[in-house]
């Protein structure tokens, strides 16, 4: 799909409204599991982000990657706090990426996505195996790559990145956190799901029902 109309603008706008109510049907979740490291506020704070998000994406149509990028901002400005600032400059480095896209194909959201995950470990200093939303986004995005080289459209290959997303996901419960608050409890921070892990899992979830029904 070429992005030089309002398509791929209306499409960015779809998938923000959906994720900002997937994510407010699990903010109570998303406070619990930030409770047990943190002060807890990681699901208001994404709901608070995504809002403002949604708010930055409505007003005059354009391509996707200039409205992601104003969403980025948005989120970044509400949300508060340091996942705040990683979430909210993730969504800004897709848009920017996109922007420079002439078609919003499979091949064109990995780069995306790499540019966004790539955003992420700058900024948090963090690595796959540090109990953050990476042990979600890195699985999905090999995953991704690897379904990109088989020549798979964009919902049947987010459709095989979700399970390697999922299972990263769990598997920060089995690790010690090493960035951010639960730094701090060492080896007490074993036992529970990272809170940002999974709301980027749901983040994630969310995109690929907009995609899957964009495609029927």
């Amino acid at each position: 799909m070429r992005d030089n109309d309002a398509d791929g603008g209306r499409l960015a706008q779809t998938i923000l409204a959906h994720v900002l109510a997937a994510v407010e049907a699990r903010e109570l979740e998303l406070g619990r599991l930030d409770a047990a490291a943190g002060d807890g506020d990681h699901g208001a704070g994404m709901v608070r982000g995504l809002r403002a998000a949604v708010a930055a994406a409505d007003g005059p149509e354009g391509v996707a990657g200039d409205i992601l990028a104003r969403a980025g901002t948005g989120f970044t400005d509400a949300a508060g706090g340091a996942s705040g600032a990683l979430v909210g400059s993730w969504i800004g480095a897709i848009g920017r990426s996109l922007a420079g896209a002439d078609r919003l194909d499979v091949a064109a959201v990995a780069d995306a996505l790499d540019a966004g995950q790539a955003m992420i470990q700058r900024l948090g200093k963090a690595k796959p195996g540090d109990k953050t939303m990476l042990d979600t986004l890195d699985p999905f995005l090999r995953a991704l790559r690897r379904a990109v080289e088989t020549g798979a459209t964009l919902d049947a290959a987010w459709a095989a990145a979700l399970p390697e997303a999922e299972a990263g996901m769990r598997a920060t419960a089995e690790m010690i956190a090493k960035r951010g608050r639960a730094a701090r409890l060492g080896e007490r921070s074993r036992g529970h799901v990272d809170a940002g892990a999974m709301s980027l899992l749901i983040i994630l979830t969310a995109v690929g029902d907009v995609i899957r029904q964009q495609a029927a």
